[in-house]
């Protein structure tokens, strides 16, 4: 807005270089993550969760189910829909078992964040691949082995630090 005001670029540019099929997205997801909580339906997912796991007390066990999924999720989905989606649903599972969600929200960010694996996944990879010219085997060999370190280290430092229970 500011670089309108002051006139850097014009009004008819900026309306022209707007994603706004990333902005769509976004809001649809935002919107889905609402009508999970406002229905009831994210209340049922979560108590779903709860009970796949068995009601374990393990912080480990639902620290990997809160950063493997949305990592996995989002190599195909829009990272912030993700997170739009998945922290609702993180939420509610803890009410339901009686978790302290602060790890397990943060792990949830974290997974959605750190995924890099496909173009998919946010936008700085698409540009990268166009840019530098990769290819999508050049994009999974140079992630792959980060990809499989990162999930035990945060799953590890963020459930030692911030216990569920």
């Amino acid at each position: 807005m500011l670089m309108v005001l002051f006139r850097v670029v014009d009004q008819k540019n900026v309306l022209r270089d707007i994603p706004w099929d990333m902005l769509m997205l976004f809001v649809g997801a935002l919107a889905l993550g609402s009508g999970l909580t406002n229905t009831g339906a994210g209340e049922l997912i979560g108590n779903a969760l709860a009970g796949a796991v068995g009601g374990t007390h393990n912080n480990y066990v639902l620290g990997a189910l809160f950063f493997i999924i949305p990592f996995a999720i989002t190599q195909f989905m829009l990272n912030r829909s993700v997170t739009a989606v998945f922290v609702p649903i993180c939420l509610l599972t803890c009410k339901a078992l009686g978790a302290n969600p602060i790890g397990l929200v943060m792990l949830v960010q974290a997974g959605s964040l750190t995924a890099f694996l496909t173009p998919m996944a946010t936008p700085a990879v698409a540009m990268c691949m166009g840019d530098a010219g990769y290819d999508l085997k050049a994009i999974l060999k140079a992630g792959g082995v980060i990809s499989l370190f990162l999930p035990l280290v945060y799953i590890f430092y963020t459930m030692t630090v911030f216990p569920a229970f």
